[in-house]
């Protein structure tokens, strides 16, 4: 007569399956019927740790199944919360205003923390407009020729064409035209310097060169000598001063250079 099987009870409840976890182990009928006790031992080890397997599935799947209750929801928002305060407090948002400090004795003044972003830098100033052309009288036009066309800064203007576009209001188009084409001694030397030219002084007087002293001056057409005293700044600082003879003629009651020797 053999006696009828009865099913195996299967916790129900996460309780009952931790309940399991730490209570001992009821081993099935055909593992205690093992003679040798090595073997035993063996199978007694692979069923309990399919057993603990099977807990942790259990476990885990009840717990999916499980709602939240709004005491949980409330732990989890103020844990998240409490992460934002720390990370403001002990990382501040560096893209803001930077930060103060008031050192003792110091009255209202305020530094800015070692790094901390400066301020934004203010909107550069507008570029200061081109120079109104005096074209008055000969020596005006001539002074303000010469400030135009040896000023230079060969980085920005890149080619000799910028200063003669400069120091265009005071000459003729034919004259402006014709600089355009060829580049001067000074500008080579200015480059190959790598330096930056700036006038220092100008001075007009009367031409005494042998190819213009027997021109005699006209009421529409001068002869000028022009010396300029430029500093230049590059791989070698100097000074130098270059002397031009101008013709300056009169069209329309305004004076301008029309003829340059020297360049």
């Amino acid at each position: 007569m053999t006696r009828e099987e009865q099913p195996e009870k299967q916790p129900g409840t996460p309780a009952e399956w931790r309940e399991l976890l730490r209570n001992g182990y009821e081993y099935p009928e055909e593992i205690e019927a093992l003679s040798k006790r090595r073997v035993r031992r063996r199978v007694r080890k692979a069923y309990r740790q399919e057993q603990r397997d099977e807990a942790r599935r259990q476990l885990a799947e009840e717990r999916r199944r499980e709602p939240v209750t709004p005491g949980g929801a409330l732990v989890v928002i103020v844990g998240i919360l409490a992460i934002g305060a720390a990370v403001h407090h002990w990382w501040p948002d560096h893209g803001g205003a930077p930060a103060t400090v008031v050192r003792a004795g110091s009255g209202d003044r305020t530094e800015e923390e070692p790094g901390t972003p400066s301020a934004l830098p203010s909107p550069s100033a507008p570029a200061s407009p081109a120079p109104v052309a005096d074209l008055s009288t000969p020596e005006r036009t001539a002074e303000g020729w010469a400030r135009a066309y040896l000023e230079r800064n060969p980085p920005v203007d890149k080619k000799h064409s910028a200063s003669v576009r400069r120091a265009a209001p005071w000459m003729t188009e034919a004259l402006t035209d014709n600089l355009t084409q060829f580049e001067d001694k000074a500008w080579g030397r200015l480059v190959s310097n790598g330096g930056v030219s700036k006038v220092k002084r100008v001075s007009v007087a009367a031409s005494d060169d042998e190819r213009t002293r027997l021109q005699a001056d006209t009421p529409s057409r001068v002869w000028r000598k022009v010396s300029v005293d430029v500093d230049v700044a590059g791989y070698t600082k100097y000074g130098e001063t270059t002397v031009f003879q101008t013709e300056i003629v009169r069209s329309g009651g305004s004076w301008r250079v029309s003829k340059v020797l020297g360049v």
